[in-house]
């Protein structure tokens, strides 16, 4: 059967042959003509010539040992996740990336104590009426800076021509009886003066008020309500024209020269605040400023809502900077602990870790995250992660961080 099939299968191969025979001689003949040209000759041999250099390269050049860049530790990370970089041939610019010398020393440790400003409430006045009246005239309004003794309304009280009036018919009557000489009457009129004038007091009445009455002066309708202290007018409590009762509150006045500093003590802290510690205040508004204030009181309770304990503090305000309500951050030195310094421009803020870099061999880094807190505006004190006499970026620490990231990602 199988001899069959090859019997059937001859003319099929014959004519497969022949064709094969016939392609062949075309492709001799086609090779001939091209071999026969300068141009295929010349590309030829540079063909050749390019092969021949490949295999010597590869024969001369060292064996590699199984190590690129990635296997030569250009980036590793050790058991605890700090990495380390390597990188062989390139020199960091010195106007660029600075390094010094990490030195330990004690930094004081500060407990920060947020707050706001307000007025001292010793050196607060409430101007109310002392007598029922309409008010005819306000010259201080909100805001107005006041002298003490300067009238800041004008008050018509019916109380008030009265007393004047008693107070004239008292003087008359003391003079009548002084020329003539009576000396029990005299003494007795010269009581009920005295009365007379404590009367006007009480209604608000100054000493120049009651001196010109007795020289002869006339009654008026309406006298002049000043204000006891210094200060300013912060808040009017009435328009004119308005009538008031005896007690009815018609303006306050505070004293911006001297505020309180209201600190925000939390339930950790409270045994490290005393009467008589001195605090550091900062603002915003003069950052560059450091603001003294000495605590007079301490609270007695915690508050319910904050659970932070109130300290009160004093200060001296005598430019004016400082205002009511200003939102302060107050901080009080309450031992020493050893630490490194560093400029801020070494730190590195990344997800809620700082680090710093530090040089561990000639083109080699590594970054360690740390522990601390803010010095100053320019200062951060390192008390954890870092070691004396280690070799501490300080300049261009962020621009070298982002090799960190790449690696990192």
């Amino acid at each position: 059967m199988f001899k069959k099939y090859l019997e059937k299968m001859k003319p099929t191969a014959k004519v497969l042959l022949n064709k094969g025979r016939i392609l062949s001689n075309h492709l001799a003949t086609r090779v001939r003509v091209l071999w026969a040209k300068p141009v295929m000759k010349l590309g030829t041999y540079l063909v050749v010539a390019l092969l021949i250099g490949i295999f010597v390269g590869q024969k001369l050049s060292p064996k590699s040992d199984g190590t690129d860049s990635k296997s030569q530790k250009m980036v590793s990370v050790d058991k605890t996740g700090i990495i380390n970089i390597t990188l062989p041939g390139v020199t960091l610019s010195p106007e660029v990336f600075e390094f010094s010398q990490s030195v330990e020393s004690n930094v004081p440790v500060s407990l920060s104590v947020p707050g706001r400003l307000a007025f001292n409430a010793e050196r607060v006045k409430v101007i109310s009426a002392r007598a029922p009246g309409r008010v005819e005239r306000i010259y201080a309004f909100d805001g107005a800076i006041v002298k003490a003794g300067q009238a800041i309304a004008d008050f018509f009280s019916p109380d008030y021509v009265s007393a004047q009036t008693e107070y004239i018919l008292s003087a008359k009557m003391v003079s009548t009886l002084q020329k003539a000489a009576v000396g029990t009457l005299y003494d007795d009129a010269q009581s009920t003066l005295e009365a007379a004038a404590n009367h006007l007091r009480v209604l608000g009445a100054s000493n120049e008020d009651i001196s010109r009455l007795k020289n002869g002066g006339q009654a008026t309708p309406t006298f002049p309500i000043r204000t006891p202290i210094d200060g300013v007018v912060i808040k009017r409590a009435v328009d004119p024209g308005a009538f008031m009762n005896t007690g009815d509150i018609l303006a306050t006045i505070a004293d911006p020269k001297n505020l309180w500093f209201l600190g925000n003590v939390y339930e950790q802290d409270v045994g490290k605040i005393k009467v008589g510690d001195t605090f550091h205040l900062k603002v915003e508004s003069f950052p560059e400023r450091d603001f003294v204030a000495k605590a007079n009181y301490v609270g007695a309770t915690i508050d319910p809502t904050t659970h932070a304990l109130i300290v009160r503090c004093e200060i001296e305000n005598t430019d004016g900077a400082l205002k009511p309500e200003m939102f302060v951050s107050g901080k009080l030195e309450v031992g020493t602990t050893p630490a490194i310094i560093l400029p801020s421009s070494a730190i590195i803020q990344a997800r809620n870790v700082r680090f710093v870099i530090i040089k561990t061999g000639v083109d080699s880094y590594r970054r360690l995250p740390i522990q601390g807190f803010d010095l100053s505006a320019k200062d951060f004190a390192v008390t954890e992660g870092l070691l004396v006499g280690q070799n501490v970026l300080t300049k261009g620490a962020t621009l070298l961080n982002q090799r960190f990231l790449r690696e990192e990602d």
